[in-house]
């Protein structure tokens, strides 16, 4: 299901505040899914637009960097709407052997940052 893309870097989910706990042993499922049917992602050059874009307002977010190995039959980049790029949607729930770790992005007076090393 993945198109144009040959070899997959890691993904991110941007999280709402209370949508994951580290010590869940559970597969992740934002409360969106039941709704939407799939988890949004970004790459890596996507992710600091999407949060400035659609979570400007917050102080912080906590994001989960996520390997997509052994996810890419479920896993569809799309343009949704308006959009010039296309996003992946992960249409089924997050195990958690596919979340490398959960870091924080703080907002600042140019907005979201990516201040890890």
């Amino acid at each position: 299901m993945i198109s144009g893309r040959l070899s997959l870097e890691h993904l991110y989910h941007i999280l709402s505040s209370n949508d994951w706990s580290e010590e869940s042993t559970v597969d992740y499922l934002p409360q969106s899914f039941d709704e939407e049917g799939f988890i949004h992602l970004s790459t890596k050059q996507q992710l600091l637009d999407t949060a400035n874009r659609h979570f400007r307002q917050e102080r912080s977010l906590r994001v989960l960097e996520v390997n997509p190995k052994g996810l890419e039959n479920n896993l569809v980049f799309e343009q949704i709407g308006e959009a010039i790029e296309a996003y992946p949607h992960l249409y089924q729930s997050l195990p958690q052997k596919n979340i490398v770790q959960c870091f924080v992005l703080e907002n600042s007076s140019q907005g979201f940052v990516d201040t890890r090393s």
